[in-house]
């Protein structure tokens, strides 16, 4: 009974550690096979990855050597040749150099229209048609840049359109013109004939998809030109995958024939001119899986059949399968560890290499502030070696006497604010070039016994999470550098100075010139500087407008032809040093007759001359006028002479006259011709009189006098002329009239000259206005008529003595007018035209009343 219990309870138990088995060996197999499935769907898509990447690298490398083909086609002159053949073999070879890969080469001229495409059935109807892209014409015609970038292209008039990627290189001709352009349009399929290389299996559909999440390429045509999202069911996004993801492949579900399927989608970023595309790598999982699950089938009915035989022999095998590919795993992951340890220090060892090698001085601690390499540049700039560093926190000693922090301290502990509380505020600066690096200039008095300036650089290192884990900091010895700047300062502050000095006594020799200038401009003078051959270099004054400026001609040029040998004789002279002045004479355009004194002198110290030429035409003018005012006063003396001498004999005659018509009392024509005789002796009284005023002037003997009672003694003495032609005397003066210092028989004399003057210019009836006023300086004299005014041309000459139009006098009359005026420091004017009237205004002071 207990043996069949034994039995019993061994058989169940052998069948319940067989069904346990069993049930353990199922599940053992579906936990392998799923881990398995996912394991080969990771490494699987890592490889998809890396064929993503190499593909996208590709594409750049091609599109670069598109674009080296377009720039040196570009730079052909053989462009420009009119002859179409030339062109389409330039442009053939072009499309020959890169087969498959170009759908299309054309060349625009500046208009932007296509003039030559190959091939030719490429694109039917291109030529002749323009550019209309925006981003293309402004790229190469506006900036003449090169164009890469995105371009839609029609498969024919009415096919379908499909972007593509065009390469555009301007022709840019002599003085930077645009003259046109190549454009080479790429094929969007050109990565089918690269799909994967020879035996390797086929890694699934390459996509190519534009930053917008449109597909450009797909082994489908049908989908080219949809959103990825329409492959994909509502709520799933891969199109954030390609900005998002930290990885280059992920598991995506499309739609496919009313159903869904899971594919492995590996990507990778290709650069089209200003846009990203990516080119996306799809494969299905059942592709993936197909061969995998197929043979773990095969096992599991094998272990299942087992199990059918024997429980036993099944458990066994199964355990021992299970511990085999326990085994193996862990093999698996100890050579995958080993690889990467080997890996990890060949890196290692190569960094260790460059930095040791680097003649850069640099050292690196750790997170526990212990250093962990320092380099040979090290070494020998401080005189510590690595075996006296290394593992310790003592880098501090080459440098300072007690410990203090580093830069890179403060990068491994985060606290780059606590920078100033040991090098002072603005002395350490945020690197342009390293990002998350610090940089600092330290000034040591004393290191390694002399002055340096050492210039620190640390830079945090990471980890794979972005952690700093460590710190680099170099050091180089840049006292040279700061010498040199401190030089070059010091140089700048003295050219600086000496500019600033310089332009002090430019500007102190400029307003020398201006003022030199303006004084010379001022002269009458004109001023000329000669060199030794005659040429002009220099005119004082400005030349007017419309003259030719007589710079850099020889001066005889100016000279009239009739006096140009005599001032080749005076330069001839000048230029042996004997420097004499003389005289030219000319005629200008106005006919008049001009002299000009020409002076010649050295200027000193140099071998040119100076000319200076002065217009004396008025000095001889005045010259001509002296002789004949000396002419004149001879004249006048001799007159007085005879007017002395005729003076008697005329008294004589008058007093003779006078008795004897006393003596006779004749009568009738008699006492005429007597009354003739003494009228005409009486007139020769006056002329004799008039020259020895003129002549011999006498000083006036001055007094108070009342001016209105000279005026109306004047007047008495003009009377009968002015009651002959009835002539109308106003009088304005001013009240109250003060008494004037004057001579009054000469003042008196002076009005009865001009106001018989008056009366025998006005006709019958004429009008007389006498106008004075007097103010505490001078008494000023107005006398107007209204008679038949006095010739321009004659108002210049009407003070000269024995100037007259009449038919009678002796023309001094207003002579000794003025010679009176003048004798009492006075002034008089005359105002008159033609027709019009006489004005006379007289201006006397009052002098001491």
């Amino acid at each position: 009974m207990n043996k069949k219990i034994s039995t019993t309870y061994l058989r169940y138990s052998i069948w319940l550690t067989a069904l346990i088995v069993v049930v353990l060996i199922v599940l053992l197999a579906l936990t392998v096979y799923t881990v398995r499935e996912r394991s080969i769907i990771e490494l699987f898509s890592q490889q998809q990855a890396s064929i993503a990447e190499q593909k996208a690298s590709r594409i750049n490398e091609t599109i670069a050597k598109c674009e080296k083909g377009l720039v040196m086609l570009a730079g052909n002159a053989s462009l420009a040749d009119d002859d179409p053949a030339v062109r389409e073999k330039l442009l053939q070879t072009l499309y020959e150099e890169l087969p498959g890969i170009i759908l299309t080469v054309a060349l625009l001229d500046g208009d932007d229209v296509i003039r030559a495409v190959y091939p030719h059935d490429a694109e039917p109807g291109m030529t002749g048609n323009s550019i209309e892209d925006p981003a293309v014409v402004h790229a190469m015609k506006k900036m003449h840049q090169r164009y890469m970038g995105e371009l839609t292209v029609t498969d024919g008039p009415t096919g379908p359109s499909a972007k593509t990627v065009a390469i555009g290189m301007p022709i840019i001709g002599p003085a930077q013109t645009y003259r046109g352009a190549l454009l080479a349009v790429l094929h969007p399929g050109f990565i089918v004939g690269r799909r994967h290389p020879p035996g390797m299996a086929d890694p699934g559909d390459f996509w190519l998809v534009d930053e917008s999440g449109l597909i450009v390429f797909h082994p489908d045509s049908a989908v080219i030109g949809s959103s990825i999202e329409d492959l994909s069911p509502p709520g799933d996004s891969p199109f954030r995958m390609f900005t998002y993801a930290d990885r280059h492949y992920r598991d995506i579900v499309l739609k496919k024939d009313g159903g869904l399927e899971t594919c492995i989608a590996a990507y990778a970023p290709i650069r089209i001119g200003i846009s990203q595309w990516w080119v996306v790598l799809v494969t299905p999982h059942e592709k993936v899986l197909g061969p995998v699950r197929r043979a773990s089938l095969n096992i599991m009915l094998g272990a299942m059949g087992l199990i059918a035989v024997t429980i036993v022999t099944a458990v066994s095998i199964a355990r021992s399968d299970v511990k085999r590919m326990r085994l193996k795993e862990e093999l698996k992951r100890l050579k995958e560890r080993e690889e990467w340890q080997s890996k990890l220090l060949r890196e290692k060892m190569t960094m260790e290499g460059i930095v040791e090698g680097s003649p850069v001085p640099m050292f690196v601690i750790d997170k526990n502030h212990r250093v962990i390499l320092w380099n040979r540049a090290c070494t020998d700039l401080t005189g510590w070696g690595p075996e006296e560093m290394i593992g310790t926190d003592h880098y501090y000693k080459p440098f300072y006497e007690i410990k203090r922090p580093f830069l890179a301290d403060f990068i491994v502990d985060g606290n780059a604010g606590d920078f100033e509380t040991f090098y002072g505020e603005g002395k350490v600066a945020r690197s342009e070039t390293i990002e998350g690096a610090y940089e600092a200039v330290k000034h040591f008095t004393k290191f390694k016994g002399r002055d340096r300036h050492l210039h620190f650089l640390a830079a945090p290192i990471h980890n794979e999470k972005g952690e700093v884990v460590a710190a680099i900091e170099t050091f180089l010895d840049v006292s040279k550098e700061v010498e040199l700047t401190r030089n070059l300062q010091e140089y700048a502050e003295t050219l600086q100075n000496e500019l600033e000095e310089n332009i002090r006594l430019n500007r102190e020799v400029e307003k020398l010139y201006r003022y030199l200038q303006s004084i010379l401009d001022s002269l009458p003078d004109k001023v000329y500087e000669l060199n030794r051959d005659g040429i002009i270099n220099y005119v004082s004054r400005q030349i007017r407008p419309g003259v030719y400026d007589p710079k850099g001609r020889h001066f005889t040029d100016y000279v009239l032809p009739e006096h140009r040998n005599f001032v080749i004789t005076k330069w001839e002279d000048a230029k042996k040093g004997i420097f004499r002045p003389y005289e030219l004479e000319f005629v200008n355009k106005e006919g008049k007759k001009r002299y000009l004194l020409m002076t010649p002198g050295p200027v000193k110290g140099t071998d040119r001359f100076v000319l200076v030429e002065r217009d004396i035409t008025e000095f001889k003018e005045l010259e001509k006028k002296f002789y004949e005012s000396q002419k004149l006063a001879a004249i006048g003396q001799l007159s007085a002479g005879i007017a002395h001498e005729v003076r008697n004999p005329l008294s004589s005659i008058k007093m003779s006259l006078q008795i004897l018509e006393k003596r006779l009392q004749p009568d009738g024509n008699d006492l005429k011709r007597f009354r003739i005789a003494q009228r005409e002796v009486e007139h020769l009284e006056k002329l004799v009189s008039d020259v020895l005023i003129y002549a011999k002037p006498s000083a006036p003997a001055k007094a108070p006098c009342d001016m209105r009672s000279i005026i109306d003694q004047a007047l008495a003495m003009v009377e009968k002329s002015i009651n002959d032609k009835e002539i109308d005397v106003v009088k304005n003066y001013q009240e109250p009239v003060d008494l004037i210092s004057v001579d009054p028989s000469m003042i008196s004399q002076a009005l009865i000259n001009i106001f018989q003057n008056a009366v025998d210019a006005m006709d019958h009836g004429g009008r007389l206005v006498i106008a004075m006023k007097i103010d505490h300086a001078a008494l000023t004299l107005e006398i107007e008529d209204n008679g038949c005014g006095i010739p321009e041309d004659d108002l210049p000459y009407l003070f000269n003595p024995f100037f007259t139009k009449k038919s009678y006098g002796t023309g001094l009359g207003l002579t000794q007018v003025e010679k009176i005026i003048d004798q009492h420091e006075g002034s008089i004017q005359v105002h008159s035209r033609k027709g019009e009237g006489t004005r006379f205004v007289i201006v006397l002071p009052r002098g001491m009343v």
